[in-house]
């Protein structure tokens, strides 16, 4: 990505912006306020009031000062994969046997999500905008880490509902938020100490948050993660030993950590005789994608409904095991699961979507040395979310919004760096 990219209206926009600093500090904090919320049980109305009331600010603003206050992100992937995702779920809605409960969905699993994107990426024009919305994502990652001490997970109590949802979204707003250090290390704070203080107690959080949820796909996503951050980021070392060594250390860490979860889980059933490498070995997920396949293949082009109880069922129904039809209603894998709801279309469109932002993020490596740092979380983010729902499928209400906000705050970050300002 070079200069040449960014939009010629984009100084105007954000000196126009800058210019009605009140209206621009009420569209950010809604935006605070939806993602501080976005964890909990019962925020899905107020999330989405947050980022729909933000948007219509931005859209009063540009009716008001003919000025593009609304800008797309730049990369014809990025744009192309981003559409046809969403055209391809709201066509198979369209279609579905009940059209209004798949329309509700894809309001907010599709739709929502990529209106918080378009608004963070709007919004976030200076540092001044990107410091409360880091702030207001530490306190949610704080509270939801106090959450899961108080109250773990409970594998043995099949109707245990904490109030952080579940340990499956916790771990996967980990994942998410693990994303964000490197961009809260670099942000020049009032104070330098701020960054080393922020980033540690962050950093306490997310592995606090972790343990206590005994996910253990976790540990490899964050091992992936710190993966990249070393290989693509240029200001980690410049010797390729210590390189090498950083990788080898983050692969043996994360490798462990797996283990140690495993083990965890392994313990919580005594009397099955397993332990933490055999609870791998047994695990059902090759069984549950073997019925998925075979559900796939029933309706490969169709599919059994977006969001729907049919799709669930089609695919419990090939169990044979009581206890399996009842627990295993979705793939525990988002690429199977959209084949099974809107065919092999609905799973390729989802492929071109993280391709198109993974394309995004690599284009914007080239612009500096500051956006390949910020660059490179963006490949993190949609790297480990994308392993994080190989093993289930989070990709839906509050991890897809979260994941839809940060795609927004870091491309626009990104383009900070295009047009010359500093973090």
């Amino acid at each position: 990505m070079t200069t040449s990219r960014t939009s010629i209206n984009q100084p105007d926009r954000r000196a126009v912006l800058l210019q009605v600093p009140m209206l621009l500090g009420i569209a950010n904090s809604l935006v605070c306020l939806g993602l501080l919320v976005a964890p909990f049980r019962s925020s899905a109305g107020l999330r989405a009031a947050c980022f729909v009331f933000s948007f219509l600010i931005l859209a009063f603003i540009w009716g008001k000062t003919r000025t593009f206050s609304i800008n797309l992100p730049q990369g014809t992937l990025l744009r192309a994969g981003v559409l046809i995702w969403v055209g391809t779920v709201f066509l198979y809605c369209l279609g579905s046997g009940d059209v209004i409960t798949s329309l509700e969905s894809w309001r907010g699993d599709v739709l929502t999500p990529v209106l918080a994107g378009l608004v963070c990426y709007n919004l976030c024009l200076t540092r001044q905008q990107l410091k409360p919305i880091l702030l207001s994502l530490l306190v949610g990652l704080l509270i939801l880490a106090g959450m899961v001490v108080v109250d773990p997970f409970q594998p043995l109590i099949g109707t245990h509902e904490p109030r952080y949802v579940n340990v499956g979204w916790l771990s996967t707003w980990v994942v998410l938020l693990a994303s964000l250090l490197p961009l809260a290390w670099l942000v020049k704070w009032p104070r330098p100490s701020l960054a080393y203080a922020f980033c540690l107690i962050a950093l306490a959080a997310l592995v606090v948050a972790a343990w206590f949820s005994a996910n253990r796909i976790v540990w490899l996503c964050l091992g992936l993660m710190f993966g990249l951050y070393v290989v693509f980021n240029g200001r980690v070392a410049q010797s390729l030993f210590v390189r090498l060594a950083l990788l080898v250390g983050g692969a043996v860490v994360a490798g462990f950590l797996f283990y140690l979860a495993s083990t965890q889980r392994a313990n919580a059933f005594p009397d099955a005789g397993v332990n933490g490498i055999t609870i791998v070995q047994q695990d059902d997920r090759l069984t549950i994608w073997r019925e998925a396949l075979n559900t796939i293949k029933d309706r490969p082009f169709v599919g059994h409904g977006y969001a729907l109880e049919e799709a669930k069922t089609a695919l419990a129904e090939r169990f044979t095991e009581p206890g399996f039809r009842v627990v295993f209603r979705q793939a525990h894998n988002v690429v199977l699961n959209h084949a099974i709801q809107i065919g092999i279309p609905g799973a390729i469109s989802l492929l071109l979507l993280f391709a198109g932002l993974a394309h995004a993020f690599w284009q914007r490596r080239d612009v500096s040395a500051g956006a390949a740092a910020i660059a490179t979380c963006g490949l993190m983010l949609v790297a480990g979310f994308f392993l994080r729902n190989m093993t289930d499928d989070f990709f839906s209400r509050h991890a897809v919004l979260l994941f839809g906000a940060l795609v927004g705050l870091l491309l626009a970050v990104c383009d900070w760096q295009d047009e010359r300002h500093e973090i």
